[in-house]
């Protein structure tokens, strides 16, 4: 009797551990390689989340970066990502990188989650000091599919300079490692801070190199989504304060993702104390906002579960 009793217990037990199992939801989170901004914002909220609100099980995808994480997304391979607001927008016609491919309707907004600049860095001792200097050098643009690739041809595009380079396609981490070897004259990155410019700064020194007025106004003409702005000059060592081209990103979900997660989500992500925990994971976070108006312009709505959420702080401008 003792033993059937055991049995009957052991088999509730696994029941309802299974059972447990099965109501968490999981979310699969696109964010960049190793040494990119997005990979270190998703890992830090991805914790996060999954540690406060256990129901839900955020994994990490490392993926190339935004575009790739726009194409994942349209293909229903990621539940959520960091995508740029260019590649909202591009998604939905569909044109750029997306031509050929499905429309982006099934994309949705959740939070503006950074503006960040695109930039090409250099070594102190290059004796490349401008835009114009990197005619006939080596630049690293990037990972292949990833946002930065997208950026930095825009950029090259814009100021006539894209046939004048030889072009290379590696990771943020072995970019800034190939570059500090002497293996290329240049790196492109987009967002700031940077893992691998970051330590580059610190060991063998960086330089950013600055947009001339005219460069500016060639990028911003021919591209209209970037806007001029300045990156700090604290972030970066011996970086002084440099006016780049900055592209709004946002965090976007897939349309299947149960709007009560995605309002579950933002109630914990803009808790005071989280989004202190948040910004201490990645500067980055240290700029979420609704920014709803403005997602909206891209040609796809907010999630559901953003909108609630929202509305429900009196957050939420058409």
């Amino acid at each position: 009797m003792k033993k059937t009793s055991l049995l009957a217990m052991l088999i509730a037990l696994s029941l309802s551990s299974s059972a447990s199992a099965a109501d968490k939801i999981n979310i699969a989170w696109g964010g960049s390689n190793p040494g990119g901004v997005m990979y270190y914002m998703v890992g830090a909220a991805g914790t996060i989340i999954s540690e406060r609100l256990p129901q839900y099980n955020i994994t990490q995808v490392t993926t190339g970066g935004s575009t790739e994480n726009a194409k994942r997304l349209i293909k229903g391979e990621l539940d959520m990502g960091i995508v740029y607001g260019a590649h909202v927008y591009m998604a939905q016609k569909p044109e750029g990188p997306f031509k050929g491919g499905a429309k982006g309707t099934m994309l949705r907004g959740v939070a503006k989650a950074y503006k960040g600049p695109t930039y090409f860095v250099t070594l102190p001792t290059s004796g490349i000091k401008k835009l114009t200097d990197l005619k006939g050098k080596t630049v690293a643009m990037g990972p292949p599919g990833s946002g930065t690739v997208f950026n930095c041809t825009n950029m090259l595009t814009a100021v006539g300079m894209i046939g004048n380079i030889k072009q290379r396609y590696m990771t943020f981490a072995d970019a800034g490692r190939a570059l500090g070897n002497g293996q290329i004259d240049a790196l492109c990155q987009s967002s700031a801070p940077a893992a691998a410019v970051k330590e580059l700064a610190e060991t063998k020194g960086a330089v950013v190199l600055p947009y001339s007025d005219s460069e500016m106004k060639m990028v911003t003409s021919k591209y209209p989504f970037y806007v001029p702005d300045t990156m700090p000059a604290t972030t970066y060592k011996g970086v002084p304060a440099t006016k780049l081209p900055f592209l709004t990103v946002y965090w976007v979900a897939h349309e299947r993702v149960p709007a009560k997660a995605i309002q579950d989500i933002l109630e914990l992500v803009y808790q005071p104390a989280i989004k202190k925990r948040l910004a201490a994971g990645h500067k980055a976070w240290g700029q979420m906002e609704p920014d709803t108006h403005n997602f909206n312009q891209l040609g796809v709505p907010m999630h559901p579960g953003a909108i609630a959420y929202y509305k429900s702080k009196g957050l939420y401008k058409e």
